[in-house]
């Protein structure tokens, strides 16, 4: 069983994973594994996820009474995702079942260091009682080393991954570098300072931005509007699966300047497309941006060396459109 936040198809980073890593498991040949979610909070409405909470919880006891898991699978983020996931732990604990608990949750090593005492103690419980602990980069281990010792010998390092996807990118109708930010919009993601930034390069006319993803919506769209630039930024919203493949084809520059994160899926994803990526040194990110060969590295909320990487960027991307275009004309 793989606890998880909103089972199959859901829109967090979590939940593609999830669904990445049951597709690679079922497709090796003669395996003998049966994988189910044991979703946790569900796609609808927060204030219903107690209710969403207590089935799961009701569904693993049943199974292992049944005799039907060997290891439970814990998906792990901070907050709301912590406070159910200890749940989990301890109902498996008490049914006598093995997990592994999976770190993916950005900024949990400040949530674990500002938690009160009663919830670190549940916290550290789980941990220390799991068989094993993946986390996304070495970032982890040195936290994980300095606050609970103890579980040093049972730490995995495991970074996100996405299959590669052999498509290729489509060339700009227009001939503007096409930037895009996919994720969360709001504070967390940094996407009033990437839009600062953007503002900064007002005065050049060869770029264009998309700005996808659920969160903050329509501030984000009235933020555009105020700084002039509602006519060179798309604000969609969130986007499915097939209109994502569709946009990041049509990318030509990925940027996430985000405040809080661990190792964002949209990171491999962009790798996987060949995509270059502007993004912040935050946990495990340095460990996957090699800077100034496969992304750059911008200090976090320096809007400033944000609108400069994006320049750089689109300068780059123009001499190589325009490389690919001489080469074209010649073959």
């Amino acid at each position: 069983m793989i606890a998880t936040p909103t089972g199959q198809g859901g829109r967090g980073g979590i939940d593609r994973m999830t669904d990445m890593t049951v597709d690679a498991i079922m497709a090796i040949p003669g395996i003998n594994v049966t994988i189910e979610r044991l979703v946790t909070r569900g796609q609808s409405n927060i204030l219903l996820s107690p209710f969403v909470l207590g089935r799961a919880l009701i569904r693993l006891f049943v199974a292992t009474k049944r005799q039907e898991v060997d290891v439970v699978h814990i998906c792990l983020s901070l907050k709301g995702s912590a406070y159910r996931k200890i749940i989990v732990a301890a109902v498996a604990r008490f049914c006598g079942v093995p997990y592994v608990v999976h770190v993916h949750g950005g900024g949990f090593d400040y949530f674990w260091l500002t938690i009160g005492a009663r919830l670190r103690v549940a916290v550290d419980r789980m941990f220390l009682a799991s068989k094993k602990i993946v986390v996304l980069g070495r970032f982890w281990v040195g936290i994980f080393s300095g606050w609970l010792p103890e579980t040093s010998h049972k730490i995995v390092v495991l970074p996100n991954a996405t299959p590669g996807l052999g498509l290729a990118n489509e060339p700009s109708e227009d001939g503007r570098v096409r930037v895009t930010f996919l994720g969360e919009l709001g504070r967390r993601k940094g996407t009033p300072q990437l839009m600062k930034a953007l503002s900064l390069l007002a005065d050049r006319l060869d770029w264009k931005a998309t700005l996808a993803g659920n969160g903050d919506i329509e501030a984000t769209r009235a933020r555009a509007q105020s700084l002039g630039l509602a006519d060179r930024i798309t604000i969609p919203g969130w986007l499915d699966s097939a209109d994502t493949a569709q946009l990041m084809r049509g990318t030509d520059i990925i940027v996430l300047p985000t405040l809080i994160e661990n190792l964002p899926m949209i990171i491999p994803e962009a790798f996987a497309y060949g995509i270059p990526v502007i993004t912040t040194p935050v946990a495990a990110i340095s460990e996957a941006i090699d800077h100034g060969r496969n992304g750059l590295l911008v200090p976090v909320g320096d809007i400033e060396a944000l609108a400069e990487a994006l320049r750089t960027e689109c300068v780059l991307a123009t001499q190589l459109k325009t490389a690919v275009d001489e080469l074209r004309r010649e073959a």
